[in-house]
């Protein structure tokens, strides 16, 4: 008998790769849109809390539900196994446990929420059946728009029912989320010497900075929400001219979850002033 065997029969220790996901940035995409929603709401209580919780189940769950895809396929450590499944009953539970919490405060208006989540996830399945889709554009821009959920998730269970700036500010969100996707993508392109199609990055920008001016014109949403996506645009107009690599990858991280903050801070004061 090799020694391979044992070893992979061996169960699996505990590493942070089979819970927290790769890209490291994309904690922002969830949790500034849980704040921005939050402060927008203007109130902090148990339900907003709970979507809190329930949301970075859901979040954290992608990661040992694609590890465990992969040892299914042959793909990954067959002793990872076990411990994702784990995992994955662990995060859903406490999923359930936050549904059932929200449910019993009443919350029963956030069963809207379902519909853009659930268009967003067939995308999302639709995507992950091609070839060589993992980490690939539509993925990562369906994520990001979806992750942006959170905000009207924490606007509704604020107080439990529905109006229209719930929406416009997931727009919002979910418009900052994919233009950081994009610009982020373009920047670790340039970094690895990638060739890379710079004209949707830019017209993307431009496109998001039109939509929200008009919507901020037709007075649905603050004047003040203006301010980042012309910022956006303008870093946009900076990397399309010339490639521009990242000369230390987590600096640039910590720089775009700074970025992403400032932004949400923008679009809150605009309606909390």
């Amino acid at each position: 008998m090799t020694d391979s065997q044992p070893q992979a029969q061996r169960p699996s220790r505990f590493r942070k790769q089979l819970l927290l996901p790769a890209e490291h940035g994309s904690w922002s995409w969830l949790l500034v849109p849980f704040l921005v929603g939050t402060a927008v709401a203007e109130l902090i209580n148990l339900p907003i809390l709970l979507v809190l919780v329930g949301g970075l189940a859901f979040f954290l769950l992608r990661q040992p539900a694609t590890v465990l895809l992969r040892v299914r396929q042959g793909k990954g450590r067959r002793s990872d196994g076990p411990l994702a499944q784990r995992l994955l009953w662990i995060l859903s539970g406490v999923m359930l446990v936050c549904a059932i919490g929200l449910v019993w405060y009443g919350r029963f208006v956030m069963v809207w929420l379902l519909l853009p989540f659930a268009v967003l996830m067939v995308a999302y399945m639709q995507v992950a059946q091609q070839p060589q889709s993992s980490r690939s554009l539509p993925m990562e821009l369906i994520g990001g728009a979806a992750l942006a959920l959170m905000a009207p998730a924490a606007m509704l269970a604020a107080i439990g029912t529905s109006y229209p700036t719930v929406w416009l500010v997931w727009g919002l969100m979910a418009a900052q989320n994919v233009l950081g996707v994009f610009y982020v993508r373009q920047r670790i392109a340039d970094t690895h010497e990638r060739p890379f199609n710079r004209q949707p990055v830019l017209w993307s920008h431009v496109v998001g900075l039109l939509i929200v001016g008009g919507t901020a014109v037709a007075g649905l949403i603050p004047w003040l929400a203006i301010v980042p996506f012309a910022g956006f645009l303008l870093r946009a107009l900076w990397a399309f001219q010339q490639p521009r690599p990242v000369s230390n990858i987590k600096a640039f991280g910590f720089l775009e979850v700074g970025i992403e903050l400032l932004s949400g801070a923008f679009i809150a004061a605009g309606y909390l002033l």
